[in-house]
């Protein structure tokens, strides 16, 4: 299994298909199941099928569960509720009273739902569901309030049943979301040691073997950084008096620790391939270390009141045994001493406080976005045009449960066209395979009793698995949304599977060309800002290690934190630019990012190398003042500043091999970028090549 994520992951550029096993959250698909199931048995005890609206609420209810205090949790699971129970009442009256009627009520609250994003991740997810559950109940028309309120009534129930069952039976611990954090970032560590080993393995056999940690370094530091904004969302009262939070904080810690180790052992690695190719203890070293590195995540979620000792004890051990292998001095340190968050912690105030100011921040972000000048704004009106365009062609054309291709069409579109057409294609390919397995289970699956069992499996595996893959979540997101269908209104699954497929290829193509044709918002090319921010924070980073000889403190921590951010930032705007076809059009910056960037994360490594050598030494005063001259000269390129005057190169007499090595990473920077440069002024074409030591 391992082998074919690493396979998936390596080819994100093409397919941007990612699958992270260890973020599967079995407690919530069990939650969301045990709520949808419930309802579903309640129909057939009362023998009512609108019984499944209520098992729709539950299970859309406990998607909108926002991570956090239980504060957070309750508003945002009783106000999807509430909002889509009465914003769903009113598009249902709407189209009772015809379908224009109903196109206007589509259009107004998918516009609100794709507006709220401007409030943050917690409130977009609430609105767009509700909206979801608009343009799935257009297709429920009621003519009165009469036959609203039964209808109504069943979906609120499911609703809050899903509600309670999280605060009563099903309750989450205050620590869970950061216990499992810390675990995704140690998996993530895992898949760098991982990637090391099979580097030696395959050494230039390795599939886009020049940047082959850049994916795997990448995702570390993004995982490592929501561990931090888990453990800052840890309120106060919990994490003050509580042994645990210091734990989850310490294991943090050692985890920053590691992820600086393991840059410098991929350094290394890169650096002596062909003579660790030749002896297979650094590879196996690696493979236990992996091993290890995985089973302490696990450790931590399970059991954090209890630290690991002992798997501390046999990774420490494992690090001794990978530096004999490498023959470099790479010390792996732990538990030595906490980290700082670096964010505001969560601050728990009275209720009514709480909310009056929520409700000021609110008012004055909707006043800055209230201009169709603004990217939320448009994005907000391509989504309520590209939906009711929707809507309105299943209704001329009688598409069957055409709201699938609404459905789809809501909830694909992105704010840009570098984000719509990845999750277009993963909602595409989820679909045909939920749509396969659903004729499936079909052929075997026909009483309600028999429907409501099969379910529950189903809905366990589609919130279990939605943070670890779009398409896994759609996959059996499809089937389960079959046989409730089934369950309500009993046809051939055969149907209800075709008419979901096509359905969904309808709602995707809908939304590329939303994307494309109606004010395609293309993210800003800032990648010349965010390359000098990345340049600049590796070579501060580089000159405080110098400077500090290997000593580690809290600010070489942030420093290499900060450099780690913006290698990320900008690797992220050149895949966004690989993506929307625009690397020719960026002013000639992504010719120099692409060869840049592999090179800045080799300066990382072989800073780090220097961070954690017990034998380094304070760098003479000659070498710090050539690496600040270097680094304003590469700013002054990078603003396009070609007349700048170069430093002499810096002499390597009296530097320790491992600054020699930093020296020589750092000219080879200099040097691309000056060429890069007089490329342009003499206006020469440039290949899209990796940089290759």
């Amino acid at each position: 299994m391992h082998a074919f994520t690493d396979k998936l992951v390596q080819r994100r550029p093409l397919w941007m298909i990612t699958l992270a096993i260890d973020e599967t959250n079995l407690s919530e698909g069990l939650r969301a199941a045990c709520a949808s199931s419930a309802m579903l048995l309640l129909g057939l005890l009362f023998d009512h099928p609108d019984f499944s609206w209520a098992a729709i609420g539950a299970f859309w209810t406990c998607l909108a569960d926002a991570a956090g205090t239980r504060r957070m949790r309750f508003v945002s699971m009783v106000g999807f509720g509430l909002l889509s129970t009465v914003a769903g009442g009113l598009t249902a009256l709407a189209a009772g009273h015809g379908v224009a009627a109903a196109a206007v009520a589509v259009l107004l609250f998918s516009w609100a739902g794709a507006l709220a994003r401007i409030w943050g991740a917690a409130t977009a997810q609430v609105a767009i569901l509700a909206a979801t559950a608009c343009v799935v109940m257009v297709t429920h028309p009621l003519a009165s309030m009469t036959q609203t309120a039964p209808f109504l009534g069943l979906y609120m129930f499911g609703c809050l049943f899903a509600t309670v069952l999280s605060f009563t039976v099903w309750r989450i611990h205050p620590f869970s979301p950061a216990r499992r954090a810390i675990r995704a970032a140690y998996s993530r560590l895992a898949g760098i040691a991982r990637d090391n080993a099979r580097f030696l393995a395959q050494g230039p056999a390795l599939p886009d073997a020049a940047a082959h940690g850049a994916s795997y370094r990448s995702q570390a530091r993004a995982a490592l950084e929501a561990a931090r904004v888990a453990l800052a969302a840890v309120p106060p009262a919990r994490a003050g008096r509580s042994a645990l939070y210091d734990n989850l904080l310490l294991a943090l810690s050692d985890a920053e620790r590691i992820f600086a180790y393991l840059i410098a052992v991929t350094h290394t690695c890169e650096r002596d391939q062909q003579r660790l190719r030749q002896d297979p203890r650094a590879r196996r070293s690696l493979e236990v270390m992996a091993v290890l590195l995985r089973r302490l995540g696990q450790a931590v979620q399970r059991q954090p009141e209890a630290p690991p000792l002992e798997l501390q004890r046999r990774l420490a051990g494992c690090g001794r045994r990978l530096e004999a292998a490498l023959g470099a001095l790479l010390p792996l340190r732990l538990n030595v001493d906490f980290m700082e968050l670096g964010l505001p912690r969560a601050a728990q105030l009275p209720w009514r406080e709480a909310a009056f100011l929520a409700l000021g921040q609110a008012w004055q972000t909707a006043k800055v976005n209230a201009t169709p000048q603004s990217l939320s704004w448009r994005h907000a009106a391509r989504v309520s045009l590209a939906t009711t365009a929707g809507f309105l062609l299943v209704e001329a054309l009688h598409i069957p449960f055409g709201y699938w291709a609404t459905m789809a069409t809501l909830l694909i579109l992105q704010p840009s066209v570098s984000t719509t057409w990845p999750r277009g294609i993963e909602r595409v390919a989820g679909s045909v395979l939920g749509a396969v397995l659903a004729v499936l289970i079909g052929l075997a699956v026909h009483t309600p009793l028999a429907i409501s069992l099969v379910v529950f499996p189903l809905i366990v595996a589609t919130m279990a698995l939605r943070r670890v893959s779009y398409s896994l979540h759609v996959l059996f997101m499809t089937p389960a949304f079959v046989l409730v269908a089934d369950y309500a209104a009993p046809a051939s699954e055969m149907v209800y599977a075709a008419s979901r497929l096509g359905n969904n290829v309808l709602g995707c193509m809908l939304a590329l060309l939303a994307t494309f044709f109606l004010w395609p918002d293309r993210e800003a090319d800032d990648l010349d800002q965010r390359l000098a921010k990345a340049v600049s924070a590796n070579l501060k980073y580089l000159l405080a290690v110098l400077a500090a000889g290997g000593r580690w403190d809290s600010a070489i921590a942030r420093l290499r934190r900060e450099a780690g951010l913006a290698s990320n930032n900008a690797e992220q705007v050149l895949q966004r630019l690989r993506i929307e076809r625009r690397l020719d059009r960026s002013s000639g910056v992504g010719l120099a990012a692409l060869r840049t960037l592999p090179l800045l994360r080799r300066v990382a490594g072989s800073t780090a190398r220097i961070s954690l050598s017990p034998q380094a030494e304070p760098a003479p005063p000659q070498l710090q003042q050539w690496i600040a001259a270097v680094s304003g000269e590469i700013d002054a390129l990078l603003r396009g500043e070609s007349g700048t005057p170069s430093p002499a190169p810096c002499a390597s007499d009296g530097l320790t091999a491992l600054q020699a090595d930093a020296v020589a990473q750092v000219q080879l920077l200099r040097g691309l970028l000056r060429e890069h440069m007089q490329a342009q002024a003499q206006g020469k074409p440039e290949k899209l090549t990796q940089v290759a030591e």
